[in-house]
Order: structure tokens, then sequence, then C-alpha cells
């Protein structure tokens, strides 16, 4: 029996895309798209971390917890939770001592993060046909 921990786990709720582009909105958009806004949560904890680490790579730098909790006026336990759930996703990494998105821009983030899901369902694919063909079922 297998038991390993995940390395990942994707969360991707489907969210009706704002209407028209404006900043804070569409970045609150990409939280809720990947599970991070959930209706407790009315500080929008997740979204003001998201938030820091974005602009944050605008100067091409990470942030510690300690000044991420600084900055959106969080404890630290509180923090290292939400970046735990955001390395999870693959959208954040801990490098050197600082959290950061995982690539320069959002938009390459989210093209890594797709390449994944790729790679993700190629070997659920070719599991299940081994499966199948052990079975002796057929698909069309």
């Amino acid at each position: 029996m297998l038991n390993e921990e995940s390395l990942a786990e994707y969360v991707l709720l489907a969210v009706r895309k704002p209407p028209t582009i404006e900043y804070e909105t569409d970045l609150e958009w990409i939280c809720r798209t990947f599970g991070f806004l959930e209706s407790r949560d009315k500080k929008k904890t997740a979204f003001l971390i998201f938030k820091a680490l974005v602009e944050a790579t605008v100067h091409n730098k990470g942030l510690t917890s300690d000044e991420l909790a600084e900055k959106v006026g969080l404890t630290r336990g509180t923090m290292i939770h939400h970046l735990n759930k955001m390395m999870k996703s693959g959208l954040v990494i801990f490098h050197e001592g600082e959290y950061k998105l995982r690539e320069r821009s959002l938009k390459n983030t989210v093209e890594e993060i797709q390449r994944d899901l790729t790679r993700l369902f190629e070997n659920l694919t070719e599991v299940a046909e081994s499966l199948d063909r052990t079975l002796g079922l057929t698909s069309r």
C-alpha cells in the first residue's frame, strides 16, 4: 500500500471571471479560483498575503514570514498556515528564507501549474489504461 504524503494539492474552483480589468478584483479572483478565499475569511487574509507577495515580485524579491506578518498585520502562525496552502497549490515557493511567487510573473506561475496538472493527468491516464488492460475493460 502506498503511504505517501501528497506533493501538491490543487484546488481549482470555477469562479466567474471579473467582467472588467481591475487590479485588486483580478488578484482576489485568482485567490478565489485557487480556493484561498473562504466565506469565513472576512478579512480576506489570503488575498492580503498573496497581494503582498505579488507586489514584492515587482521588485524581484521575496518576503520572510515576519515581514509578511508585519505588512499584513497577522500573527506568524496564521501567516504560515496560509503560506503552506499557497505552497501546496504551486503558487508560492520558499527559497533562501523568503516566500515568493513560484515564477517571475503571475502568468508564468499559472503556466507552470498548468504543466504540473498536465503531467498529473498524463500519469493518471497511463495508470488507468494499464488497469483497464489488466481488467479487460475497453474504451471507445
